[in-house]
């Protein structure tokens, strides 16, 4: 009869064939497990890079698309700015020698926030009317623009493009309509000019005006290149 059980030798032959095979199955597992993240890695860089040139394309139409429509208005935006340089209002409005009407629109509204030219084209030209005495004027600076005061914690509520103004300006009792010539100056100045608040007093021989006022500025646009995403 043979033999059923196996001699020392056989039996640790069968322990390193199990060894072995276990062995090169989790060789074999760990290798597909690699393969298939890899895989997921390359298709989600895959997707990414696709998702990403597409935007790009996307990007690139709009461009376009902008491009053609500004060709397209561009000769309308030319004859709309050569019937404002015919405009009445325009050609009788001062402005300096050898410039355009229409430059007198960008002189109406500063790019920057100057409170100290307003107060200097207040008292030299605009409040300097013959038989009037300026008594006092007060330009506010803009806070955290002009100067270091936090705008949060400033007094006073002011809208972002406004510089505020005080005046008080007198003449005397006959002279009175001189006063109403000041009104007038300040009217037809080319500076955007809001009068608030007026009050009229006598005072002894004179009449004093006081007035509150906004003068207005627009600060000018930013064009710049800049990178709207990255390439992943």
């Amino acid at each position: 009869m043979p033999d059923n059980n196996p001699t020392p030798t056989q039996a640790l032959r069968k322990r390193q064939q199990i060894e072995n095979a276990g062995k090169k199955m989790f060789l074999w597992v760990a290798g597909a497990a690699a393969l298939v993240g890899l895989c997921a890695v390359l298709s989600v860089s895959l997707f990414e890079r696709i998702a990403f040139r597409q935007e790009i394309i996307g990007m690139k139409t709009e461009t376009v698309g902008n491009l053609q429509h500004n060709i397209t208005v561009a000769s309308e935006l030319k004859d709309q700015v050569r019937v404002l340089n015919t405009n009445e209002a325009l050609l009788a409005t001062p402005r300096l020698e050898d410039s355009e009407p229409l430059s007198v629109i960008l002189d109406a509204l500063p790019s920057k926030a100057n409170s100290s030219a307003l107060g200097a084209s207040l008292q030299q030209k605009l409040l300097n009317e013959g038989g009037v005495t300026l008594e006092a004027l007060t330009v506010n600076p803009i806070a955290g623009v002009e100067d270091e005061t936090d705008a949060s914690s400033s007094g006073g509520e002011v809208a972002e493009g406004e510089i505020g103004f005080q005046f008080s300006v007198s003449a005397p009792t006959g002279s009175a309509d001189r006063l109403r010539e000041v009104l007038r100056r300040l009217e037809r100045s080319i500076r955007t000019i809001n009068i608030t608040s007026v009050t009229v007093d006598q005072q002894g021989n004179k009449v004093v005006l006081t007035a509150e006022g906004k003068g207005y500025y627009q600060t000018a646009t930013r064009v710049e290149l800049k990178v709207e995403s990255e390439r992943p």
